[in-house]
């Protein structure tokens, strides 16, 4: 007894030094990776759901309202979420927000159970899952800023940001398993049950951080202040600064482009399935490839030991295979490409992958419009976005002062996010609405080689956000060796910089 009481104690050192979580941080540490890893598997175990159903139910093109229709959504739900965090404590917030997104996932159960039949219900399906991980992404991150010191931020923000990566592959991983074996309100139930484990888990947190003098108690905003207010300053930072600017144009066209693209692939993949009746997922097509090449059959191994939907023709295998394809990418990019690329090529080159090889497949479907190009346009769209992407973009922020990067962050997210994604909706809407005056034909109708033209919005659009993005490479290498030489000549420690440059 006392042997494996040593050996476990042992274990957990062993643990905090390879990962530098010292004392007292292992619980909270592992308790945030946890809460992360929660709400990242629910979003993608239920992702390929909410496309199902959007073919299904409701059309593609439906796709054209619902882009809007989340986007304004939002705005309102945003703008109430930072008065809230004037009102409330972290810990109230977090227990209204949890328990709001709970009750949501019980409504839309009973609902799929008893009223399916109603397209209203699916309509607010898939802004319910926009809104899941919007809201619940900005809580996780302000619950975790406001418990977590500077220090120990840069310390373990990657040993919980680990966790999300690795919820994204495990969600859509287990969603593949089972979405041909259980019902829509059952995978609703599922996730609501786990999603409910998150309240045990902030109650664990904040009984351990309770005692600690550094770690505020009170409302996360000051009162009379807000999010809403300081993102009112931010516009008057980020109008001033090219830099700012300049990130805000490549945020706002990577929002466009995603959306053109997302639109596309959805698409694509209705046509197809009218066509032929089904296709197998591009994991499907990736492992019969390996089976080929190597004479194993590692898709029945897969399809017998793990349960896996790889060769099904339904729409449900299919959207699983492909998003369980997409996350297994981005964490193969994640964990052996972006830390390698932002530090032996630069941030440059980092900010360029994405919107170069988006150009470059756009081109390519566009002069030869097959199904295999869409789905290798939007799994690179995604992949590389949630993984080098969003690290590089979120690295611009580095070199800006504390307020103003706070400031121009909070612009950002309400306004400049929220905006975009309602203007690329709008413009679907409007190319709707020319097909309907000048008709189904050329750029405007809807047949599986026509799709192709959407590629003249996203390739000049794409070219764009490729001479801003060598622009804020630029600027940020610049920044950074004049924030070095800086501490070099005042002797400011590393941890410090990048603090109080101004950004124009």
């Amino acid at each position: 007894m006392i042997s494996r009481l040593s050996h476990g104690i042992m274990s957990m050192a062993f643990i905090r030094a390879i990962l530098d979580i010292r004392k007292g941080e292992l619980g909270k540490t592992a308790g945030m990776f946890a809460y992360f890893f929660i709400v990242i598997a629910a979003f993608w175990f239920l992702k390929p759901l909410r496309s199902v159903l959007v073919i299904e139910k409701l059309g593609a093109d439906s796709l054209r309202q619902l882009k809007v229709l989340t986007a304004l959504v939002s705005i309102g739900v945003v703008a109430a979420y930072s008065v809230a965090l004037t009102r409330f404590s972290r810990e109230r917030l977090t227990y209204v927000i949890l328990g709001a997104f709970f009750w949501l996932q019980v409504f839309f159960w009973f609902f799929f159970t008893y009223l399916g039949v109603y397209k209203t219900v699916y309509y607010g399906f898939y802004v319910f899952l926009d809104l899941f991980i919007t809201v619940n992404m900005a809580l996780f991150w302000t619950f975790l800023a406001d418990i977590t010191r500077p220090e120990s931020a840069k310390r373990l923000y990657g040993i919980i940001g680990a966790g999300g990566v690795i919820g994204g592959f495990v969600g859509s991983f287990t969603s593949n398993s089972l979405i041909e074996r259980i019902t829509p309100a059952d995978m609703l139930l599922y996730v609501a049950l786990a999603y409910s484990s998150i309240f045990f888990i902030v109650y664990g947190i904040s009984r351990r951080v309770q005692s600690i003098k550094e770690v505020p108690s009170g409302t996360i905003a000051v009162a009379g202040k807000s999010r809403l207010a300081d993102a009112l300053a931010g516009a008057r930072v980020v109008l001033k600064s090219k830099y700012f600017l300049g990130i805000c144009f490549v945020l706002a066209a990577y929002e466009l482009t995603s959306t053109i693209n997302d639109f596309t692939f959805h698409k694509a993949v209705e046509m197809i399935f009218a066509e032929k009746g089904g296709t197998a997922s591009l994991l499907g097509v990736l492992l019969t490839f390996v089976d080929q090449t190597t004479g194993l059959d590692v898709t029945s191994w897969l399809e017998v030991n793990f349960g896996l939907q790889v060769a099904g023709g339904t729409l449900g295998s299919f959207f699983s295979g492909f998003y369980l394809a997409m996350n297994l990418l981005a964490l193969l990019v994640q964990v052996l490409l972006t830390s390698l690329v932002i530090r032996r090529l630069g941030m440059t080159t980092a900010l360029l992958v994405l919107p170069v090889a988006l150009v470059a497949m756009s081109i390519g479907f566009f002069f030869f419009p097959v199904f295999l190009l869409v789905e290798f346009l939007y799994l690179t769209d995604n992949s590389l976005n949630y993984s080098l992407n969003q690290t590089s973009r979120e690295l611009l922020f580095v070199p800006a002062g504390r307020e103003d990067k706070y400031r121009a962050l909070a612009f950002i997210d309400m306004f400049v996010l929220r905006a975009a994604k309602a203007m690329a909706g709008f413009l679907l809407l409007g190319l709707a609405g020319m097909a309907t005056i000048f008709g189904s034909t050329g750029f405007f109708s809807a047949s599986s080689s026509s799709i192709r033209w959407y590629m003249l919005l996203t390739i000049p659009l794409g070219l764009a956000w490729i001479a801003v993005a060598v622009y804020l490479g630029r600027r940020f290498h610049g920044l950074s060796e004049s924030a070095t030489e800086r501490d070099m000549s005042l002797g400011t420690a590393p941890e410090d910089s990048y603090n109080v440059l101004p950004i124009e």
